[in-house]
């Protein structure tokens, strides 16, 4: 029995965390479509480091605040 309830918790995880990468994919590759479909410049490494860094930064920030 008590199998059952750890096996039923983390197929709710899993379906749970599928569902939020799921809509994470689609909402990225949406954003990449319309980056193509208007023509948009790709962004250079150094263009994508400096925005990696600033949103890390900023996600550490807002994770900190929380708690």
């Amino acid at each position: 029995m008590g199998a059952a309830i750890i096996i039923t918790i983390l197929v709710i995880a899993l379906i749970f965390t599928a569902s939020k990468w799921i809509k994470w994919k689609v909402a990225t590759l949406s954003v990449i479509y319309y980056i193509e479909k208007n023509q948009y410049k790709q962004p250079s490494d150094e263009e994508m480091k400096e925005c990696t860094g600033f949103v890390v930064e900023n996600m550490v920030k807002d994770f900190l605040k929380k708690n």
